[in-house]
């Protein structure tokens, strides 16, 4: 008697979450590459190797943080027009099934992190620790506002510090630089939230922009890019950052700009879409100078 195998439903919701959610896997490893260049990253066989694991891991573990996520949230993501079409239901794909490959993408990160060293394995437990409270928290997690983004701040400032680590201790310097990766993480959700308002409201989802009105968590948003700007010019003030970021509080004024013309133009969901474009931009330019290594 034969069984049939299991691994082509597998594949399948492998790849439906290649389809739906890579890009954004892949865009959130900069924050580790980026940490790798500043913690002191040297081009050598045995860093070679351990940079491969290190970024693995990260890759796996960002994976799992999202599709742990859309697992958790399926039930309200599917009476989102929005989101509906998105969802692993609708394309024929169980819970148990997604559940599954959440745990094995976890599984495989702790492994990946094992084999780089103590710091890695403490900050990715530490990641997924946030994302389960974020996820499937009802009193720290994404219905509960402020908590959300607090939650976004720590986990972006550690994401930074598991690639900052790779080569060298944790420090002053590493724990101020990743303040700013944080603030620009959950500058991004609560722009986020504004984008989310109408399917979240449906939902009975209380974030920021639902109970306190977009407007102000659009506001929120900016004070918290102009508080990462600030912190970024003060780093590179200092030397602990390149000087060549000095010049980023230029690109501060455009932000600004572009966020009152948001306001004027309405907020909504494709006003949040420009604008999240338009500041993905900005960090993006920031990034590059951050990779010169100028001081």
């Amino acid at each position: 008697m034969t069984f049939p195998s299991p691994f082509p439903h597998y594949a399948r919701v492998v790849q439906h979450f290649v389809s739906t959610r890579s890009l954004e896997v892949l865009a959130l490893q900069t924050s580790p590459v980026l940490g790798c260049v500043i913690g002191g990253f040297s081009l050598q066989r045995s860093g070679l190797i351990r940079l491969g694991l290190l970024l693995l891991g990260s890759l796996t573990l960002t994976a799992h943080v999202f599709v742990f996520n859309d697992w958790a949230g399926h039930r309200s993501d599917i009476r989102d027009p929005r989101r509906a079409i998105l969802v692993f239901a609708r394309r024929g794909i169980r819970s148990t099934q997604v559940a599954r490959v959440a745990t094995a993408l976890l599984i495989f990160a702790t492994i990946a992190f094992a084999a780089v060293g103590r710091p890695a394995i403490l900050l990715g437990a530490a990641i997924a620790a946030l994302s389960l409270l974020y996820s499937y928290s009802p009193s720290f997690g994404k219905s509960t506002p402020i908590m959300a983004s607090i939650n976004h701040l720590l986990g972006g400032a550690l994401h930074f510090l598991l690639g900052y680590t790779l080569c060298r201790p944790l420090d002053a310097s590493g724990l101020m630089i990743s303040v700013f990766f944080g603030l620009v993480f959950a500058g991004g959700h609560l722009n986020q939230e504004v984008r989310d308002y109408d399917g979240d409201l449906l939902n009975g989802i209380r974030t920021s922009a639902v109970v306190f009105g977009c407007r102000r968590t659009f506001l929120a948003s900016l004070f918290t890019f102009t508080a990462a700007y600030a912190i970024l010019a003060g780093l590179a003030a200092l030397g602990i950052l390149p000087r060549l970021l000095l010049w980023s509080i230029v690109l501060w004024p455009l932000h600004v700009a572009w966020s009152l013309r948001a306001l004027r133009l309405g907020l909504g969901f494709e006003t949040a879409l420009w604008m999240q474009r338009r500041y993905r931009f900005l960090f993006a330019c920031i990034g590059l100078a951050m990779l010169v290594r100028i001081r």
